[in-house]
């Protein structure tokens, strides 16, 4: 029963453009929002998510924009949780952006927000995904690498994670990289490998760092890019648009 209720969370998590496990690396899909916070009452932030998700706003949003959410708790940084909210194109996006904007109801999550999390610690940056491999939306355990590449060198950064991963990508269940194309200030990428527990994950990290492959790779980037911060995302709810 508990795997047949995580699959169903996981799978109906982004229902669009669904990959095979095929591991190769290849363009992303999609466009995402990553909403931070540092919560305070997780029993009542979790509260208010679920209340908007029953509203007829949160229908309408899901129904015309396609957008699905995640929650995630995070550890490693600044902020205690994330929202993830994700949709197909900057189309979509755009329309549930209009539609979330345009109710009572996520006026009112907000606010509740602002109750049970330290409003002044609040932010969010929207990202692209530009290379990905496996489906990350089967993974629930994730290390995400925050780096800022130094401007014009993207595509040196890419192709050296590209010759990285082409011998090291089997130790994740899923990898990838998003480029942060609004609130940039401090990372321009956020990396991210996928498992499905914690062990597994730090069991394919350590595999990856020892490797001379990452030797090499640190080497290429290490003066095109600055680490900025790693941290561990678990999943902790998924609000899928199809029901």
């Amino acid at each position: 029963m508990k795997k047949n209720l995580i699959y169903l969370i996981v799978s109906g998590l982004l229902s669009f453009n669904l990959f095979s496990s095929d591991s190769s690396l290849r363009p992303g899909s999609g466009v995402y929002e990553f909403h931070f916070f540092n919560v305070t009452n997780p029993e009542g932030f979790v509260s208010a998510i679920e209340v908007f998700d029953s509203s007829s706003c949160a229908a309408k949003w899901r129904n015309e924009s396609g957008v699905n959410v995640g929650l995630y708790s995070r550890m490693g940084g600044g902020h205690s949780h994330i929202i993830l909210v994700a949709y197909e194109n900057y189309d979509m996006m755009q329309l549930g952006q209009n539609i979330f904007a345009s109710c009572s109801a996520s006026s009112e999550m907000n606010v509740a927000f602002a109750n049970t999390s330290v409003s002044e610690d609040y932010y969010n940056y929207v990202t692209e995904l530009v290379l990905e491999a496996g489906d990350w939306r089967l993974n629930t355990v994730f290390s995400n690498i925050e780096v800022k590449v130094k401007t014009g060198s993207q595509p040196s950064y890419l192709e050296a994670y590209k010759q990285l991963t082409n011998s090291t990508g089997d130790a994740f269940g899923s990898y990838g990289i998003n480029r942060v194309v609004y609130g940039n200030k401090y990372v321009s990428h956020m990396l991210y490998n996928g498992s499905n527990s914690i062990q597994e994950l730090n069991d394919g990290l350590d595999q990856v760092y020892a490797s001379n492959e990452f030797k090499t790779f640190d080497r290429k980037v290490g003066n095109i890019r600055k680490l900025v911060n790693s941290t561990l995302a678990q999943l902790v709810k998924a609000y899928p648009a199809e029901r």
